[in-house]
Protein backbone atom coordinates (compact mmCIF):
# COMPACT_ATOMS: atom_id res chain seq x y z
CA UNK A 1 0.00 0.00 0.00
CA UNK A 2 3.10 2.31 -0.41
CA UNK A 3 3.21 2.67 3.25
CA UNK A 4 6.65 1.06 5.08
CA UNK A 5 7.10 0.53 8.78
CA UNK A 6 9.79 2.10 10.62
CA UNK A 7 11.13 0.94 14.25
CA UNK A 8 9.65 4.43 16.02
CA UNK A 9 6.01 3.79 14.33
CA UNK A 10 5.21 0.79 16.88
CA UNK A 11 5.55 0.84 21.07
CA UNK A 12 8.07 -2.25 21.15
CA UNK A 13 7.13 -5.44 22.99
CA UNK A 14 8.64 -4.28 26.52
CA UNK A 15 6.60 -1.42 26.29
CA UNK A 16 3.22 -2.94 25.35
CA UNK A 17 3.90 -5.29 27.72
CA UNK A 18 4.38 -2.57 30.75
CA UNK A 19 1.37 -0.73 29.75
CA UNK A 20 -1.07 -3.46 29.60
CA UNK A 21 0.33 -4.41 32.97
CA UNK A 22 -0.07 -0.61 34.33
CA UNK A 23 -3.76 -0.69 33.32
CA UNK A 24 -4.66 -3.85 34.39
CA UNK A 25 -5.51 -4.82 30.54
CA UNK A 26 -5.74 -8.52 28.48
CA UNK A 27 -5.60 -8.06 24.79
CA UNK A 28 -5.61 -10.53 22.20
CA UNK A 29 -2.01 -11.48 20.82
CA UNK A 30 -3.17 -9.66 17.04
CA UNK A 31 -3.61 -6.41 19.12
CA UNK A 32 -1.25 -6.55 21.40
CA UNK A 33 1.73 -7.36 18.28
CA UNK A 34 -0.03 -4.59 16.15
CA UNK A 35 0.73 -1.87 18.47
CA UNK A 36 4.22 -3.54 19.68
CA UNK A 37 4.82 -3.14 15.41
CA UNK A 38 2.62 -0.14 14.11
CA UNK A 39 0.74 1.22 17.27
CA UNK A 40 1.95 4.79 16.52
CA UNK A 41 1.88 5.31 12.73
CA UNK A 42 0.13 8.29 11.90
CA UNK A 43 -2.24 6.07 9.85
CA UNK A 44 -3.76 4.61 13.17
CA UNK A 45 -5.09 8.53 13.11
CA UNK A 46 -5.71 9.97 10.08
CA UNK A 47 -9.33 8.86 10.13
CA UNK A 48 -10.20 6.54 11.96
CA UNK A 49 -8.71 6.54 15.59
CA UNK A 50 -6.83 3.48 16.81
CA UNK A 51 -6.70 4.49 20.72
CA UNK A 52 -3.52 4.24 22.61
CA UNK A 53 -3.35 1.83 25.11
CA UNK A 54 -3.88 3.83 28.06
CA UNK A 55 -7.31 4.65 26.47
CA UNK A 56 -8.50 1.44 25.57
CA UNK A 57 -11.27 0.68 27.78
CA UNK A 58 -14.43 -1.42 28.47
CA UNK A 59 -17.96 -0.37 27.23
CA UNK A 60 -20.43 -2.92 29.00
CA UNK A 61 -18.73 -6.27 27.84
CA UNK A 62 -17.18 -4.99 24.78
CA UNK A 63 -13.53 -4.01 24.97
CA UNK A 64 -13.29 -0.83 22.83
CA UNK A 65 -10.06 0.14 21.02
CA UNK A 66 -10.86 1.85 18.16
CA UNK A 67 -13.28 4.93 17.40
CA UNK A 68 -14.97 6.43 13.96
CA UNK A 69 -13.54 10.29 13.47
CA UNK A 70 -17.15 11.58 14.07
CA UNK A 71 -17.27 9.39 17.14
CA UNK A 72 -20.09 7.93 15.36
CA UNK A 73 -18.93 3.90 15.41
CA UNK A 74 -17.04 1.91 17.75
CA UNK A 75 -14.88 -1.49 17.09
CA UNK A 76 -14.51 -3.59 20.12
CA UNK A 77 -13.85 -7.55 20.99
CA UNK A 78 -16.11 -8.95 23.13
CA UNK A 79 -14.91 -9.96 27.02
CA UNK A 80 -15.15 -13.65 25.99
CA UNK A 81 -12.50 -13.35 23.11
CA UNK A 82 -10.02 -11.24 25.23
CA UNK A 83 -7.75 -14.30 25.74
CA UNK A 84 -8.58 -15.50 21.90
CA UNK A 85 -5.50 -14.35 19.68
CA UNK A 86 -7.14 -13.11 16.72
CA UNK A 87 -11.07 -12.71 17.60
CA UNK A 88 -13.56 -11.58 15.66
CA UNK A 89 -14.22 -7.67 15.69
CA UNK A 90 -17.61 -5.76 17.04
CA UNK A 91 -18.99 -2.48 15.52
CA UNK A 92 -20.75 -0.38 17.54
CA UNK A 93 -22.78 2.36 17.28
CA UNK A 94 -23.37 5.43 19.13
CA UNK A 95 -26.79 6.45 20.11
CA UNK A 96 -28.24 6.34 23.56
CA UNK A 97 -27.91 2.17 24.03
CA UNK A 98 -24.66 1.24 22.06
CA UNK A 99 -25.86 -1.09 18.97
CA UNK A 100 -23.01 -4.20 18.61
CA UNK A 101 -22.73 -5.78 15.60
CA UNK A 102 -20.63 -8.31 15.04
CA UNK A 103 -18.24 -7.83 11.94
CA UNK A 104 -16.97 -10.32 9.40
CA UNK A 105 -13.16 -9.46 9.98
CA UNK A 106 -11.12 -11.51 12.40
CA UNK A 107 -8.95 -8.99 14.44
CA UNK A 108 -5.52 -8.83 12.12
CA UNK A 109 -7.43 -8.34 9.30
CA UNK A 110 -9.61 -6.07 10.42
CA UNK A 111 -6.40 -3.98 11.44
CA UNK A 112 -5.03 -4.49 7.44
CA UNK A 113 -8.41 -3.37 6.35
CA UNK A 114 -8.44 -0.70 8.01
CA UNK A 115 -4.82 0.68 6.70
CA UNK A 116 -6.18 -0.26 2.75
CA UNK A 117 -8.97 1.49 3.19
CA UNK A 118 -7.52 4.78 4.81
CA UNK A 119 -5.08 4.64 1.79
CA UNK A 120 -6.76 3.56 -1.42
CA UNK A 121 -10.54 4.30 -0.20
CA UNK A 122 -11.12 0.46 -0.82
CA UNK A 123 -12.58 -2.17 0.70
CA UNK A 124 -11.27 -5.32 2.03
CA UNK A 125 -13.25 -8.76 1.50
CA UNK A 126 -13.41 -10.45 4.64
CA UNK A 127 -11.89 -13.88 4.78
Amino acid sequence: MGLSLQPSDGLGDDAVQTKLVEYRLTLPEALIDYYALAGQHPINVKHNQLLPIEQIKWMGSKLMFMEENQWVVYWAIDESDVNNPNPVVWQGTNSDAIDWYEEQYKLNQFLMAMWKWTVTGEQEEPE
